[in-house]
């Protein structure tokens, strides 16, 4: 392949992404000026404060800011729509539970495993290994008062508990865009008790790859783009096919992703008791979650079963699409290769912590670097400090005291019931 067809994808990538993704390529990347709304933590109690810091901020003037956004910073806006509640709102039995798992006694030395589902995240096949052993929602839903009844964590926290004792509900799965406000996973340690907060993160471009082979995804043309590549949130359904969409359901970013939304989403994954990434999937579940109940026996909780990444044997619909299109998606995809690779570390350092010993070897590629390599045959060198590893987890972390103040948020929220974009949420008012 000649030098011209190598650098020509590689360039239009660059423009398109920057036409559609301008968070990673602003003047003033050291921190002098670009994209973040600074607020400064005397003007507004409890709102998140985000002090200069290193060569990732980006700082604007904040001389035009007003009274309304003083009090609340831009990435903490979402929907002012009212959920609607009936006078009947009550408990409803999940869809698809096991007969078997119905009708046992709570257990108050069992832990209640509460779930974060992100789409296309191999959370239906985590879902089917909790079905197996326990009653669980495959998605829980706001209308049979499953989930999602309060902003105040504590409130949200009871009502989880009070669902396991009255009716079994051990395996809670969160299915939806989360309002920035919202806590999850809970902060404070009372609401945490009981409880065990997991989600699964994987390759960003495999998780494209499972989405676009959607017959809603298919493209209209024979090497085209999918359907849904300027795809913007629009209504419920829409906060499904967006690009970025773990990002943006971790951050309840609804427009344009900033970093500050990219530092919602690493400070809600550094309170998640277990992360997992693709390479981790088999060393989790068979070491960590299934002892968590003793779960034992089956296919899914077998000490035995050989462990490493799955790969799909499928066709990669992206074999046929134009590259330059391919390496524009890479591009529109940098938000989440991010945070995949923050994810990946708190996954490793969790089962280490955990006395997991047999975890796969990490590639310490960087996944946006690795990608790149994969679908354009380039060659990369990655520096040693921006290597993926857990001696290079400083460079990975958001600041703390971004995290420390949107915690001081999460656990102070009023009780009142969220509106929520996505499936089983209750209808506005």
């Amino acid at each position: 392949m000649s030098l011209l067809k190598l650098v020509i994808p590689i360039l239009v990538a660059f423009l398109v992404g920057l036409q559609i993704n301008p968070l990673f390529f602003r003047s003033g990347s050291n921190g002098s000026g670009g994209g973040h709304y600074r607020i400064d933590t005397d003007d507004c109690i409890d709102c998140p404060g985000l002090p200069q810091r290193d060569t990732y901020a980006y700082t604007a003037s904040n001389s035009h800011r007003n009274v309304d956004d003083i009090k609340q910073p831009p990435y903490l806006k979402w929907s002012t729509k009212k959920p609607r509640i009936s006078s009947n709102w009550t408990f409803s039995t999940p869809l698809f539970v096991n007969p078997r798992t119905q009708g046992v006694p709570p257990d108050p030395n069992k832990t209640i495993i509460v779930h974060y589902h992100m789409q296309h995240n191999a959370g239906t096949s985590f879902y089917i290994i909790a079905r197996q052993f326990t009653v669980a929602t495959r998605a829980c839903w706001q209308t049979s008062k499953h989930c999602s009844v309060s902003y105040n964590e504590e409130v949200e926290a009871d009502n989880i508990r009070d669902n396991y004792e009255q009716h079994g509900l051990q395996y809670v799965s969160y299915e939806y865009m989360l309002p920035p406000r919202f806590p999850l996973p809970f902060v404070s340690e009372s609401a945490r008790e009981g409880l065990f907060f997991t989600t699964i993160m994987r390759n960003p471009m495999n998780r494209l790859i499972t989405w676009a082979r959607s017959k809603r995804c298919t493209p209209t043309q024979r090497g085209a783009p999918p359907e849904n590549f300027w795809k913007d949130v629009n209504g419920k359904s829409g906060a499904y096919e967006r690009e970025n969409l773990n990002v943006r359901w971790l951050s309840g970013a609804l427009e344009t992703i900033t970093e500050d939304h990219v530092n919602i989403a690493k400070c809600r994954l550094q309170l998640f008791d277990l992360v997992i990434v693709d390479t981790t999937y088999d060393a989790a579940v068979n070491d960590v979650v299934c002892p968590l109940n003793k779960w034992q026996g089956g296919k899914f909780c077998n000490s035995t079963k050989a462990r490493g990444e799955h790969k799909s044997k499928k066709i990669n619909p992206f074999n046929e699409t134009d590259s330059h299109f391919v390496g524009a998606w890479i591009e529109r995809l940098r938000p989440s290769f991010e945070l995949y690779d923050y994810a990946r570390i708190l996954s490793y350092a969790q089962l280490k912590e955990r006395g997991v010993k047999d975890i796969p070897e990490m590639s310490g590629v960087p996944s946006y670097i690795d990608t790149l390599e994969r679908y354009t045959d380039l060659k990369l060198n990655t520096p040693k400090e921006s290597l993926v590893n857990l001696k290079n987890i400083g460079r990975f972390h958001p600041p703390k005291e971004f995290c420390d103040s949107l915690k001081k948020v999460w656990r102070r929220n009023a009780d009142e019931v969220p509106y929520i974009i996505g499936i089983g949420g209750l209808d506005p008012q």
